[in-house]
């Protein structure tokens, strides 16, 4: 499989805050793990603002290269321009195309061991960690699926987990990438962890991953919420896009049990007040919220 390496070269006089919203961006498109480094010089494409001076600095993105990616890239550059308007930012995109391997080899340079929580904490199968009394180690190799840990958004469903997954006998987790909240949910006393996602790239890697934990009480399936899934969970969990969230708050009534508990993230603090008043319309309490970032996760009782 192809992939697109997306990089923005960008410049501002803001440059934490403009980082945020550059990865919001991204976000939005489908892209949650970023690479981070120092400007350097490659040859622009179709589009470009203007010369990018000294201090710049770089965000990478992947995405599939499939027929999706170029619309994708357009709605990327729309939006950045919207941006440089509002922050007084000057920017450069660069794109080339890349084989799995190259991407799978590009994360192990940037994807390392990280604590999440005090007791929770992500390594990268290709590096070894010696875990303190108490702590768990989830073992991830994210492959051609996303999923690492370290992203706010994987992050704060990883800390609702924690907080609210004990006594709970089954989870269901929506869009289940490389299966890292299924091995958490598993961690923390979950009998039976199911996931489901869209992706045929995730059910291998998920598999793998769910295997490498030592968890054997788990499906995946690669399909949708309506026609494939007929179980009834008593947690679900689910770090998706706000449109895509949306959309599945019309369906996922028909796998909650009378009281689940329900954990959304991948929710920009600008789409909370739509997500909200959805939420109130399908029979769900707000228990908990997180913010990081302008990243918010929520936790809601079914009714």
């Amino acid at each position: 499989m192809k992939w697109l390496r997306v990089k923005v070269d960008y410049y501002s006089d803001f440059i934490k805050e403009t980082k945020e919203k550059i990865i919001g961006i991204f976000s939005e498109l489908g892209v949650n793990e970023f690479e981070f480094i120092d400007f350097f010089t490659e040859n622009a494409l179709d589009f470009h603002k203007e010369s990018i001076v000294n201090d710049t600095w770089t965000i990478i993105g992947y995405f599939p290269n499939n027929k999706f990616a170029r619309l994708k890239l357009k709605m990327l550059s729309e939006k950045l321009e919207e941006l440089s308007e509002t922050e007084e930012m000057i920017f450069t995109v660069y794109t080339n195309e890349c084989d799995e391997n190259e991407w799978k080899d590009e994360w192990k340079k940037y994807f390392h061991t990280t604590k999440i929580t005090d007791k929770i904490v992500i390594k990268p199968s290709w590096e070894d960690y010696t875990p303190s009394e108490g702590e768990t180690v989830i073992k991830i190799d994210p492959g051609m699926a996303f999923g690492t840990g370290t992203h706010e958004t994987t992050s704060l469903c990883i800390k609702m987990l924690e907080k609210y997954a004990q006594g709970k006998k089954n989870l269901l987790d929506i869009g289940c990438g490389s299966g890292i909240l299924m091995i958490v949910g598993a961690k923390l006393g979950a009998e039976k962890v199911d996931g489901i996602d869209i992706d045929p790239a995730v059910e291998s890697v998920a598999k793998e991953n769910l295997e490498d934990n030592e968890i054997d009480n788990f499906s995946v399936v690669i399909g949708n919420l309506v026609d494939d899934t007929d179980k009834k969970y008593d947690i679900v969990v689910s770090n998706i896009l706000a449109d895509t969230l949306m959309a599945l708050l019309d369906d996922i009534e028909k796998v909650l049990e009378p009281g689940a508990l329900v954990i959304f993230s991948g929710i920009l603090k600008t789409r909370k007040h739509e997500i909200l008043e959805k939420t109130e319309k399908h029979n769900f309490e707000q228990i908990d919220e997180k913010e990081e970032n302008g990243w918010i996760s929520y936790v809601f009782e079914y009714k």
